[in-house]
């Protein structure tokens, strides 16, 4: 089995890093809640380790008043037209499935899709890449075959009697806090996405802050089948 830099590095991140990005102090015009996603079952715990084809889901919550408002904070999406615009801007593809759906990501299709904001659609399209990968079926999201890929997710909510946030103090609310690891080696490169973010919500289900969207920070690495070397850039 190929020796995968993801793995050491996601487990890193998903522990212990944090986007540095200016804080929001509330929740940015035009944000909304998918109603259908934010009740959606998803697991609590899932692991594929058994092969070149891996991920981790670990979703924490204390309670069903917790549970349903993590749902809540994976529901909550960007402005569409607002991520449509960069992509014009930024000169990015991002693929003829943006009908009809919240969008996630403004760059990037198949794998090399790049997460803006790390929502349920996004796990949800990690996961299908996932199976996919394990099936062996590469056609429509790559130009070749993949010698592994790697998902980490780990969201978690708990509630605060007081928390600050940059110079505003929220009482008696919820934190969800969601991070993202996506990789994959291609033969030539391994490029590995990293997204987080914070939603802070009441005990009703209102999202009161956003932060973190749009930090995504992505490192690539040549593949072992091409030769040694790094890089790395963080897109806003």
């Amino acid at each position: 089995m190929v020796r995968r830099p993801l793995c050491i590095a996601a487990l890193a991140f998903l522990m212990h890093a944090h986007v540095s990005v200016a804080p929001a102090l509330a929740i940015p015009p035009g944000y909304f809640v998918d109603s259908t996603q934010a009740f959606e079952p998803r697991p609590i715990r899932q692991d594929y380790d058994d092969g070149d084809f891996t991920l981790a889901i670990r979703r924490e919550f204390a309670d069903s008043t917790e549970a349903r408002l993590l749902g809540i904070a994976e529901a909550t999406y960007p402005p569409r037209d607002d991520l449509i615009m960069l992509s014009v801007v930024h000169r990015t593809e991002i693929g003829p499935d943006t009908t009809r759906v919240p969008m996630w990501w403004y760059d990037g299709v198949g794998v090399h899709r790049v997460p803006y904001a790390v929502t349920a659609g996004a796990l949800d399209y990690y996961v299908k890449l996932t199976d996919r990968s394990r099936s062996h079926n590469f056609w429509g999201a790559f130009a070749r075959s993949l010698f592994w890929t790697d998902l980490n997710y780990k969201a978690s909510v708990s509630h605060h009697e007081e928390y600050y946030a940059g110079a505003e103090r929220y009482e008696d609310v919820y934190v969800a806090e969601i991070t993202l690891a996506w990789g994959y080696d291609e033969g030539t490169f391994v490029p590995i996405s990293r997204a987080h973010r914070i939603v802070i919500l009441n005990r009703d289900g209102k999202v009161l802050m956003v932060d973190g969207d749009g930090a995504v920070q992505e490192s690539v690495w040549f593949s072992v089948h091409r030769g040694p070397g790094f890089v790395q850039r963080l897109m806003r």
